[in-house]
C-alpha cells in the first residue's frame, strides 16, 4: 500500500521516544513491502542524530514549525497547508501520530502515545506562573483538538489499555480501537557480561511522573544502591547519577542491574520495561504503567510496595525475561500494525 504518515516528530530530528518509535516502525512496515511518504515536523526543540539510515521506499517531506509550545494548533495548520497543494488520492490510508482535527478524505489510522490531559499536573511542576497560566488559557484548544482528531479517525491505535481508559475518561472513545503495545530493538537491547563493581538497581527517567521521588525514598529507606540514568542531576543517599547516556551503554547498565525499577506515578507505555527484559533483567513497576499489563510473575512484580518486590526478585530467571521480551520485537509491531491498516483500507 502507499501509506501517508503525519508526525510532528522524526529522526533524525529528535523529540523524544516517539521518533524511536516511529524509525523502527515504519522501517518495518517498509520491509514488508508498504511504500511509505511520511510529513514530518521539525522544530527548535529537536536535536540531530546523523546515525540514522531510512529505505529507499520511505520518502520524508519535512514541515518546520517554530516550537512544541502549543504545537496541536500550528502544526495541524501546516499540515493543511501542505495537504492542500498534494493529490491526496495516490495515498490508501494515512496514519497519524499528531492529534489532526480535520478530515483527509481517505482512511485514517491514528495512533495514540500518550495522553496529555493527564499529564498536565506533572508538566506544570517547576513551570513559572506565567506559563502555568498560559497552559491553562491553552487547554481547552487542545481539548477541542483531541476531539476532533477522535472524530476523523476510522481505527485508533493505543499503546497500551491505560492510555486507552484516560482518553476514553477524559473524551469517551466511540471509534474501533486496538492495543499494540510498543516495540524494542533486540539488537541493541540483549544480555551484555559486564560487571559495575557493586550490586545496584537501576532507574531510568527525571522527574516526579516517572516515580524519581519513590526512588530516592527506597535508596535512602532500604540502604541498596540505585543507579539513576536520565538527563537530571540527581542527588540523595545511595544514589549515583549516571547522566544521560547512549542506548549501547544503556543496554550494558540494564545487563548488570539486579533489576529496574520503575514506580512512575503516570506512564503511557514505559519503554524501559521492554529495554531491561530483553536484557535479561526483571523489573519491579507500579500499575501506573501502560507496560506493567505485559509483566507476569515471570519476570517481574507489578506493585506500588518496592521493598517488598525487591527481597523476591532474585527468584526471577533472566530467560525467562527474555523471553517475555522477544513477544514484543518491532517485527511484531508492524505485522500487528499492518493488519488495523488492512481493516481500515476495508472498511
Amino acid at each position: 500500500m502507499n501509506l501517508l504518515v503525519i508526525t510532528r516528530e522524526y529522526p533524525p530530528h529528535i523529540l523524544g521516544g516517539i521518533s524511536h518509535h516511529l524509525y523502527n516502525l515504519y522501517t518495518r512496515l517498509s520491509n514488508l513491502g508498504h511504500n511509505i511518504t511520511i510529513l514530518a515536523g521539525k522544530c527548535k526543540e529537536a536535536r540531530t542524530v546523523t546515525d540514522y539510515s531510512h529505505p529507499e521506499t520511505i520518502d520524508i517531506e519535512w514541515i518546520p514549525y517554530s516550537t512544541l509550545t502549543a504545537h496541536h494548533l500550528h502544526f495541524p495548520i501546516l499540515v493543511w497547508n501542505r495537504l492542500k497543494k498534494w493529490d491526496i488520492s495516490k495515498f490508501d490510508i494515512a496514519l497519524t501520530h499528531t492529534e489532526i482535527p480535520f478530515s483527509l478524505d481517505i482512511p485514517v489510522v491514528a495512533k495514540y502515545h500518550d495522553a496529555k490531559q493527564e499529564e498536565r499536573k506533572y508538566l506544570r511542576q517547576g513551570r513559572s506562573w506565567v506559563i502555568s497560566l498560559l497552559d491553562y488559557i491553552v487547554n481547552p484548544t487542545r481539548r477541542v483538538v483531541d476531539q476532533y482528531s477522535l472524530k476523523n479517525a476510522d481505527k485508533i491505535i493505543f499503546n497500551s489499555k491505560l492510555t486507552r481508559s484516560h482518553w476514553d475518561k477524559h473524551y469517551g472513545v466511540d471509534v474501533d480501537s486496538k492495543i499494540i503495545y510498543n516495540g524494542v530493538d533486540t539488537d541493541i537491547f540483549y544480555p551484555r557480561e559486564i560487571e559495575m563493581g557493586q550490586d545496584f538497581f537501576l532507574f531510568v527517567g527525571t522527574g516526579e511522573r516517572k516515580g524519581l521521588p519513590a526512588i530516592k525514598r527506597f535508596a535512602r529507606e532500604s540502604n541498596q544502591t540505585v543507579y539513576v540514568i536520565g538527563s537530571s542531576d540527581v542527588s540523595g543517599k545511595n544514589i549515583k547519577s549516571v547522566g544521560k547516556i547512549d542506548q549501547e551503554r544503556l543496554a550494558e547498565y540494564y545487563s548488570a542491574a539486579k533489576a529496574t525499577i520503575h514506580p512512575a506515578e503516570f506512564e503511557a507505555f514505559g519503554n524501559v520495561i521492554l529495554e531491561s527484559l530483553a536484557c535479561g533483567t526483571p523489573v519491579i513497576v507500579s500499575p501506573s504503567c501502560g507496560a506493567a499489563e505485559i509483566i507476569s510473575d515471570s519476570c517481574g512484580y507489578v506493585t506500588n510496595e518496592i521493598e517488598g518486590a525487591v527481597t523476591n526478585i532474585e527468584n526471577i530467571d533472566s530467560e525467562d525475561c527474555i523471553r517475555v521480551a522477544r513477544e514484543y520485537t518491532w517485527n511484531t509491531v508492524a505485522v500487528r500494525t499492518e493488519s488495523v491498516i488492512e481493516e481500515a483500507y476495508n472498511g
